[in-house]
């Protein structure tokens, strides 16, 4: 089971002008089982045709309000039922999925799942904003096992070693303890990965060279032993065709 988390930028591309089609790269390098997105736009316009398409079982995407592009879950061999959050400012910023027979281990089972994209609105900082998507999710959980991904627009994506350069904010941290405490959710690149620095996953425009994390996945504890490995590319066309790079996380 491979699961991909990617912010395209803008709505990445749909294969115009010989330029290289995001979802399809992503697709063809990585074999997702299920992937994430932010910004982008409904994953049918980046098939060249509807049978193509129609490989994929399960699909749910929802714009923003301003409509240029929005978040999106495209799986492969699973069915999804989509769950709608309460909160109408958040729509397409945030879109999940019950996932009725998800296989991890052997074993079928119920997994609500979510691509969230900590929103940039005119009132709140990204802490309030992600902390009420939690409270949302909070609302659907009823204990069923779950996998949240996407970009949280801060450092809450893990936890920083008190070595690096940049510091966790105390809110930040505050958030990661309720993810870890109050739905029992875990880093997935950083349990794999428990004594290395944080890999840059987003690089800002006006300073590339900074280490910045806030791409995740993040999974119920439960699913710890059977997680294989979590990498961060940043080589590759990765670097040049969005201002983030992927996540990519393997269970067996």
């Amino acid at each position: 089971m491979k699961l991909v988390s990617y912010n395209l930028r803008y709505g990445g591309n749909t294969g115009n002008a010989g330029k290289v089609n995001h979802w399809q790269q992503m697709i063809n390098e990585f074999v997702p089982d299920i992937m994430f997105a932010q910004e982008s736009h409904h994953p049918k316009r980046y098939f060249s045709s509807s049978d193509e398409f129609s490989q994929f079982k399960g699909c749910v995407h929802s714009n923003v309000h301003h409509g240029k592009w929005g978040s999106a879950i495209l799986s492969k061999n699973h069915k999804l039922e989509e769950v709608f959050l309460s909160v109408p400012e958040y729509e397409g910023w945030v879109v999940g999925a019950r996932v009725p027979d998800l296989m991890i281990g052997d074993v079928a089972q119920p997994v609500l799942i979510f691509s969230i994209h900590a929103p940039s609105l005119s009132t709140g900082s990204y802490e309030q904003h992600v902390n009420r998507i939690l409270d949302e999710i909070v609302k659907q959980w009823g204990k069923t096992p779950m996998i949240l991904a996407g970009d949280f627009n801060l450092t809450t994506a893990a936890t920083r070693h008190t070595t690096e350069a940049m510091k966790n904010t105390a809110g930040e941290i505050k958030i990661l303890e309720r993810l870890r405490v109050d739905l029992g959710l875990v880093n997935a690149w950083q349990a794999v990965h428990p004594n290395d620095d944080l890999p840059q996953t987003l690089r800002w425009s006006g300073n590339t060279a900074t280490p910045y994390h806030c791409d995740a996945i993040f999974l119920s504890e439960k699913f710890l032993p059977y997680l294989v490995s979590a990498e961060i590319p940043s080589t590759g066309v990765w670097g040049k065709i969005s201002d983030h790079n992927p996540v990519i996380v393997e269970l067996k």
